[in-house]
């Protein structure tokens, strides 16, 4: 059996509604050369039914499993049965451009010294049409045409802790690379396991691509995960663990993410503490995440930790960054997601 150039990895979750037209996007792909691993995490809906149907072409794949696990442990599984050179995460309510690979992948393969491409993309709503908001139509086209081609990896790991840049269903990475961090991707997160990711792959040392051509419509819809108070709990906490916890194990194997743990180490747990005591405000802190942060931090798990504890050791400076924190945020493009005292100039309005 011949090696397929790319894999596509798709996870899919009561995507029914979706699917079809996602599958025939793929199907019209100008270069041909790919497989489909579709895992269906645990659906309720007829999202397995509207996938049979594709599966007359040997190049999809589906799997299927019970319970839900997460879209984390789905890419997990899929990558380890991915046999593509490169891989691609569309999701199953995401409609890619015909010319799609046939632009992206001689771009990524001509450049040796990267480990990834993505790319801008044309954001609809559930039902197809234009997404129109600041965002979409200020923030992001500002960010795209600031973008260079290619970013260093040592630049790009700055800017990952300030945010993420990264758009996830347009990536083209490379298989062999992504493989080699996959020991330290840690299967907790829900909301930010891609910036974990590339963190990590920004740690190995290889460029990032840009493509500033939308090939891919990026449907956002009611059932995101902001959609419900108990989701955005999950984001807010993410947010600010996902930074420490990457850049503290990124730190394990590559010296200059080192370097950048070592600068930059206390202002991400400070950052955190910030967010810790809000979410005990809100009645939504949970214990498991401080230890988390600590552990990262300290670079051991801690014995026993408290949140007054590490207030007591930190409060008074975790305060008076927080006010530097809120106006480096008024001199920013729009507000990141990550530490804004990164201060990378791309950010700048």
């Amino acid at each position: 059996m011949s090696t397929p150039a790319v894999s596509f990895i798709v996870p899919c979750y009561n995507a029914a509604r979706y699917v079809p037209e996602f599958c025939e996007s793929i199907l019209a792909q100008t270069f041909r050369d790919f497989e489909v691993l579709i895992g269906d995490d645990g659906s309720t809906d007829e999202s397995v039914n509207t996938i049979r149907p594709f599966l007359r072409d040997p190049r999809f794949k589906l799997f299927s499993w019970k319970p839900n696990r997460g879209m984390h442990a789905g890419v997990l599984f899929l990558l380890s049965a991915a046999r593509g050179q490169y891989w691609c995460p569309p999701g199953t309510d995401d409609i890619l451009d015909p010319s799609f690979l046939e632009k992206r992948l001689p771009k990524l393969a001509a450049r040796p010294e990267a480990v990834l491409i993505h790319g801008a993309s044309n954001w609809m709503d559930e039902h197809g049409k234009p997404c129109l908001n600041d965002t979409t139509q200020r923030a992001l086209p500002e960010l795209g045409r600031r973008l260079p081609e290619s970013l260093p990896a040592d630049r790009m790991l700055r800017i990952l802790l300030q945010h993420d840049i990264v758009n996830w269903p347009s990536t083209l990475a490379r298989m062999d690379i992504t493989r080699s961090i996959l020991p330290y991707y840690a299967p907790r997160w829900v909301w930010a396991m891609d910036w974990m990711l590339w963190i990590l792959l920004a740690a190995t040392g290889f460029d990032f691509l840009w493509d500033p051509e939308p090939l891919i419509r990026w449907r956002v819809h009611s059932q995101s995960l902001s959609a419900s108070p108990q989701k955005l709990a999950i984001r807010r906490i993410e947010r600010k663990l996902v930074p420490i916890h990457a850049l503290r194990t990124a730190s394990e194997f590559s010296l200059p993410a080192k370097a950048i743990w070592i600068e930059h180490r206390t202002a991400l747990y400070r950052w955190w503490l910030t967010t810790a005591v809000a979410s005990r405000w809100r009645g939504q802190f949970k214990t498991a995440d401080l230890y988390l942060a600590a552990e990262a931090y300290r670079g051991a798990l801690p014995r026993s930790v408290s949140l007054w504890g590490e207030l007591v050791r930190h409060g008074f400076p975790a305060l008076l960054q927080y006010r530097r924190e809120q106006e480096a945020v008024r001199h920013q493009l729009f507000p990141v997601s990550g530490l804004p005292l990164i201060d990378d100039p791309l950010f700048k309005p």
